[in-house]
Formats: structure tokens, sequence, C-alpha cells
């Protein structure tokens, strides 16, 4: 289990908002109404997936092998915010590559927007894992 949270630790903090601000200036910049996202731009919530994936799995695995106070801070706050914002930046990660998303209308700033929505939401995430 220490390589799981190894890899969900260094992608979330690390990898993961990089890609985010990367990801963000492409589509930006390369937006084109009514042309679909390259494939690694639909490959990306995906990866936001398997971050939130390892996480409730390393979560889980502390819930199932800990008790009394160790077990009670998974659920105290503000830990309970990790993994319910973790949920949260799931789904804003498969909002910003939507064509039929809720800020499409917003034609070139749509992903923008969600992808700085999910950086704020990734950030946050990190810090209140960092404080436990």
């Amino acid at each position: 289990m220490a390589t799981v949270f190894w890899v969900h630790s260094i992608f979330g903090e690390r990898v993961l908002p990089f890609l985010i601000i990367l990801m963000a200036i492409f589509l930006t910049v390369t937006y084109k109404p009514g042309i679909e996202s390259p494939r690694f731009a639909r490959l990306f919530p995906v990866l936001v997936d398997l971050q939130v994936g390892l996480g409730i799995i390393y979560w889980s695995f502390l819930l199932w092998n800990t008790s009394g106070a160790s077990q009670e801070r998974l659920f105290s706050f503000p830990f309970i915010l990790h993994p319910m914002l973790g949920i949260l930046a799931a789904g804003v990660g498969h909002m910003s590559i939507s064509d039929k998303g809720p800020l499409a209308k917003l034609g070139r700033w749509g992903p923008l927007v969600t992808l700085s929505l999910l950086l704020v939401l990734v950030l946050s995430t990190v810090l209140v894992g960092l404080q436990n």
C-alpha cells in the first residue's frame, strides 16, 4: 500500500496540477468550434479518475486496517473533505473536455474555465490532505 500512497501523492501534488495547466493552455489555443477534442485530451479525465481511484483505494485500506483515533481521523473535518473534493474533481475533469457540458456555451473559454476550477479543486484537495 505504500506504493499506492506514493503514486497518489506524487501524481496528485506534482504531475496532475502541471497537466491541468498544460491541458488548459492547449485546449484554449487549439479550439475550433464543432471539432472533436484530440484523443489525448479525451484521455485526460481518465488520469483524474485514476488519481481519485487510487485515493479511494488507499482511504478504504486505511479505513479497514486502523482503529480508534487513527480511524476517527479519516472521518474528521477537514480530512473528510479530501475524498469528497477528489470525487468532485473527477466530475469537473470530465466536464472540461465535454462538448455538451454546462460550460460548452463559452466556446474557446469553456475548457479554460473548467480546468481552472479543476486546478483549484486539486490544489485544495492537496492542501487538505497535507494537513493530516
